[in-house]
């Protein structure tokens, strides 16, 4: 990355952080003098994150660990890359994914997906009481500092990725045989391991985007 694009990006992460503090403050403003709502400032601004991070990080998290798993795979099936031997590091460009056919089932179960993933990010961490909560629960069963991380790493992280990953090779089990079978033509073959892909990278950004609401909301009720 040059000079420029790296001055770029960190110009407009500022800009998008200071949009971020000043609709924070005019919200605040706004309920407190146009409603009776009782909603804590440090409340608002983790359902602001939780909103931001769900609806706009998600996607983005998304397409760019869509190309890479995509990458992956490919190099995978063309033995430039063997199973079990260390993938390209993250950063490192990823090539697009190419444009197949979709079936209009496969466009709504991504919309389902999509949605179902959102809300429920937004109703795990969006409300500030349930980071009050989780964070009594990991308090009350852990010894110490290590213990409390190791807790909610398993609690935020783990337990969510099984069950995910869980449902996702529910979901594409019938792909997986159809593709173990290798009687398919190569464009839909094609279609199969994109689908693929696209479900186990959804899982792994929903999984990150979950993880990050819960620190964002852990950090407000240390700092805040």
């Amino acid at each position: 990355m040059t000079f420029v694009r790296q001055l770029g990006l960190y110009l407009l992460c500022g800009a998008l952080v200071g949009a971020l503090l000043l609709a924070w403050i005019g919200l605040v403003y706004a309920i407190d003098v146009y409603t009776t709502a009782k909603v804590s400032a440090d409340a608002i601004l983790n359902m602001m994150l939780t909103g931001l991070l769900s609806v706009v990080g998600l996607p983005i998290v998304h397409r760019a660990l869509y190309r890479r798993f995509w990458d992956v795979s490919r190099k995978t099936a063309a033995g430039e890359l063997r199973p079990g031997a260390a993938v390209p590091v993250i950063g490192v460009a990823s090539p697009p994914v190419p444009r197949v056919r979709t079936t209009w089932q496969q466009r709504a179960l991504y919309t389902a997906l999509y949605v179902v993933g959102i809300a429920s990010l937004l109703a795990a961490y969006a409300p500030l009481g349930h980071h009050e909560a989780l964070n009594a629960f990991l308090a009350r069963f852990s010894a110490g500092r290590s213990s409390f991380s190791s807790l909610a790493t398993l609690m935020v992280v783990y337990v969510p990725m099984a069950i995910s990953l869980g449902l996702a090779m529910l979901l594409l089990s019938g792909d997986r045989k159809r593709l173990e079978a290798r009687t398919l033509p190569p464009d839909e073959t094609l279609r199969l391991q994109l689908r693929q892909d696209w479900v186990f990278s959804f899982v792994a950004a929903y999984v990150l985007i979950g993880f990050l609401s819960f620190l964002a909301g852990h950090m407000l009720l240390a700092y805040l």
